[in-house]
């Protein structure tokens, strides 16, 4: 009862609390917001930025933000768990830009926005950042930017566009990206959003050819490059149209983005044979890319779907499911008229054998075909999956599921040596309980309690099984 007492009590005072300070007079209530003030610096801060004329916030938010920052260093790091402290002022700046949105103050929202990325980017050359909290905020800010810009287009003139496009360009060619470019090229995609302005464009494509030219040596460089190609991209979609953005497609076909986009254009169309080809030269020109690879194969899949080509289908559905994709396994069993699918089923299942491993879509078929003598057989070489197969097979194999637990729970007691393990037996030993019966179960407890009876910890979690 005393808890439910404390909280009436907490609840009561703050009640009392709102009429306590609305019958005190200006004087009064300044002194109280300075006194807290004196003792909680950060509140001084926060009033100070929430407060600040609009002609000192962008000042007064890089003040609050570097606060955070540095009130949460130690010997110049910021462990993990002060991170969230240490951004607590960027955050406060965002919500701020935010309402700024919501006000139609776009071009605060943007500047606001802008202050917050510098100085958090560089968090990440001095601070853990396991939880990924410092990129939510550029992330946020990227958002922020972003939103503000596209509500804006249809109510600034081009000379408040320009402003707006020069400080974000300036802000994504700063150094800082140098080692986290997709903030760089976020912000660069927010930009495109001006490119139907002549003289925006120009610049923006200036830019992007000057950072096209840097060298090309590693494996980042070219992902760099073929995100200016992107961003390229869609200047031409927006001022250029179509026709134009198609041939930049082409022109670029090597870069699998691109790819991707002429087969999306190519579906679209409803040219099917031009998909098939786009897929199988990708294939082949992406061949030590197992992903690449697979994705061609789908969409070729697709199209042999479209026009209706059964033999094709039927040997890359085939090819898809030994990359362990079992939806292609139940696209295959329908291909087959239902008096050839058994040869075929065979067929699979010995070349699923044939293999060193047999990936999870082997045991999916296995399950779904109710194919109970290989499943035995798998798990006798696998024995641990008898926990979770045995209902497959305790129908017409209880004698060898038995056994199959039995030296399964034997092989895991041998290994367990401490009560952590011995709990893992144990729960092994109630899966076989419900499996195969209480007899069967009691009789290989007491069988245990007697190997094992000098291990106390052991023989009490087995006293816990009922």
């Amino acid at each position: 009862m005393i808890p439910t007492k404390l909280n009436t009590t907490s609840r009561s005072s703050e009640i009392d609390l709102h009429t306590i300070l609305s019958n005190q007079n200006k004087e009064e209530l300044i002194k109280i917001i300075l006194d807290l003030s004196d003792d909680n610096p950060d509140i001084e801060k926060q009033l100070l930025f929430k407060y600040t004329p609009q002609k000192d916030e962008i000042s007064s938010a890089k003040k609050l933000i570097t606060a955070s920052i540095n009130g949460a260093k130690r010997k110049g790091f910021i462990d993990w768990r002060q991170v969230g402290p240490a951004l607590q002022g960027a955050e406060l700046t965002l919500q701020k830009a935010q309402e700024k949105v919501a006000k139609g103050k776009w071009e605060s929202a943007v500047l606001l926005a802008l202050a917050v990325m510098p100085p958090v980017v560089k968090m990440l050359n001095f601070s853990d950042d396991s939880n990924g909290s410092i990129g939510d905020v550029m992330n946020w800010a990227i958002r922020t930017i972003d939103v503000a810009v596209t509500t804006s287009l249809p109510n600034l003139n081009d000379k408040e566009k320009k402003g707006l496009f020069d400080a974000i360009i300036k802000e994504a060619l700063k150094a800082h990206y140098d080692g986290w470019s997709d903030w760089r090229y976020a912000l660069l995609k927010t930009c495109t959003n001006y490119s139907p302005v002549k003289d925006l464009r120009i610049k923006l494509e200036k830019q992007l050819e000057s950072l096209q030219s840097r060298p090309e040596s590693t494996w980042h460089d070219r992902y760099e490059k073929t995100q200016i190609k992107l961003l390229q991209f869609e200047i031409i979609v927006r001022c250029d149209g179509a026709d134009r953005a198609e041939k930049f497609i082409y022109e670029n076909i090597l870069e699998s983005e691109f790819r991707e986009k002429a087969i999306a254009l190519e579906l679209g169309k409803g040219d099917y044979k031009k998909v098939i080809q786009l897929c199988l030269d990708g294939e082949e020109a992406d061949k030590v890319y197992r992903g690449l690879v697979h994705k061609w194969k789908e969409y070729r899949y697709q199209a042999y779907e479209m026009i209706g080509d059964i033999e094709q289908q039927k040997q890359l559905a085939r090819e898809l499911l030994f990359t362990n994709e079992f939806s292609y396994y139940l696209k295959l069993k329908e291909l087959y008229p239902a008096n050839e699918w058994d040869f075929a089923l065979k067929k699979i299942v010995d070349d699923f054998n044939k293999m060193d491993y047999q990936p999870s879509v082997y045991l999916s078929i296995l399950k779904e075909e109710n194919l109970t003598a290989e499943l035995l057989i798998y798990c006798q070489n696998h024995i641990s999956t008898i926990t979770d197969l045995y209902q497959y097979l305790i129908k017409n194999n209880l004698e060898e599921v038995n056994e199959l637990f039995t030296k399964y729970i034997e092989y895991s007691a041998e290994e367990a040596t401490d009560r952590k393990k011995y709990r893992t037996v144990c729960s092994i030993i109630k899966t076989y309980k419900k499996a195969c019966g209480t007899i069967h179960s009691h009789k290989l407890i007491g069988e245990l309690r007697e190997k094992y009876k000098r291990r106390p910890a052991f023989i009490e979690e087995l006293g816990k099984i009922r």
